[in-house]
């Protein structure tokens, strides 16, 4: 897997925060992952992989040395060779997860301590064009 983005916060995130990537896949990718995990303790809090090949989003989480239950969805609004913005953000919560500003996936977090997520990743074949990690105002 190739690494095309890392980002690093030793003192966790919290909710309200927010990550928008803007990029194109490239037109021989079959997925690309976005990941936020723990990097003292290999802990993937929320995994989020498109897969072109099968036109599906697949999301998960990694804890305790297992893969959890998969939860997909079959819309897939992501073209090979083609601009995409995607923005994860969380709540107390959940993950949530647009595409293009339409909400596409809401993923109920399955770590209780929220500020274990120190480190974020972009593995695999795209190309981005930009990171942004910013605060969002939280509605409950």
């Amino acid at each position: 897997m190739a690494l095309k983005f890392e980002a690093l916060n030793p003192q966790g995130l919290s909710p309200g925060w927010s990550l928008v990537v803007k990029g194109v896949s490239r037109s021989s990718a079959d997925n690309f992952e976005i990941n936020f995990l723990n990097d003292s303790e290999d802990q993937i809090a929320f995994h989020f992989n498109p897969r072109f090949s099968e036109r599906s989003i697949i999301c998960n989480s990694f804890l305790s040395n297992h893969w959890g239950q998969e939860e997909r969805t079959d819309t897939f609004p992501l073209e090979a060779n083609e601009p995409f913005q995607i923005e994860i953000y969380s709540d107390h919560e959940h993950f949530k997860v647009l595409i293009e500003d339409c909400k596409l996936i809401q993923y109920r977090q399955r770590i209780k301590q929220f500020n274990i997520i120190t480190k974020v990743q972009i593995l695999n074949d795209i190309n981005i064009s930009s990171v942004e990690i910013t605060r969002r105002e939280l509605y409950e």
